[in-house]
């Protein structure tokens, strides 16, 4: 098979993949996320999540609920007083790989061995923020707050959900979830041995968010 026409039929069961990843995900929105290690994941360890309209394909996709808060003093008629907010943010990290990181030879066939060459798996997140600012909660209260000091708690949300997520391995995971699908797809198509290479674990504290 021609390496052109092999990266084609690739990319068409890409779509058509996430064709069925679409019935899926209707079927986990009427019957909840499932729990791992403590984590709601859309799918499971080799599953395609999504190929999106921006060429995007979701690997993993993770849930949590992040809690931040902060306390001050404030000089009232009463004198020193202590105020404190605190914070629960809905927050989902996309992770997966921007298909425009595949270069022109990602991809090559020899009679029944191909090779492939994967990017490194990327924050899919396109506005750059893991947070859900509408439907945060705010169980504690007290005094005003200025729109500096919660775009600073945000901020600080942001940061957790993505350390929180590499502590927990989240990007070696996704990582190995990549491989995975990218060698059943090959032997799929019939292809005896599968050779990859590439596809490094970022360093989630230096990935910019969004594309």
């Amino acid at each position: 098979m021609k390496t052109k026409t092999l990266k084609q039929i690739i990319m068409i069961v890409f779509a058509a993949a996430a064709l069925a990843a679409a019935g899926w995900m209707f079927f986990r929105s009427c019957v909840g996320p499932m729990r791992r290690g403590g984590r709601d994941t859309s799918f499971s360890s080799v599953t395609l999540s999504r190929l999106s309209p921006t060429r995007e394909l979701r690997v993993m996709s993770v849930y949590k609920e992040i809690v931040v808060g902060r306390t001050k003093t404030e000089n009232t008629i009463l004198g020193p007083t202590e105020r404190k907010i605190y914070i629960i943010y809905p927050a989902r990290l996309n992770i997966g790989y921007d298909l425009s990181d595949f270069g022109e030879d990602w991809i090559r066939a020899s009679h029944d061995t191909v090779y492939v060459s994967l990017p490194p798996v990327t924050i899919l997140n396109e506005d750059g923020n893991y947070v859900d600012e509408a439907r945060r909660r705010v169980p504690i209260e007290s005094g005003s707050w200025s729109s500096g000091e919660m775009n600073e708690l945000r901020a600080r949300a942001n940061q957790e959900m993505l350390l929180q997520c590499a502590e927990e391995g989240c990007f070696s995971e996704a990582t190995a979830q990549g491989r995975a699908l990218v060698e059943s797809l090959l032997h799929t198509l019939g292809y005896r041995n599968v050779v990859i290479s590439g596809n490094s674990i970022p360093s989630p504290r230096t990935s910019t968010p969004g594309r």
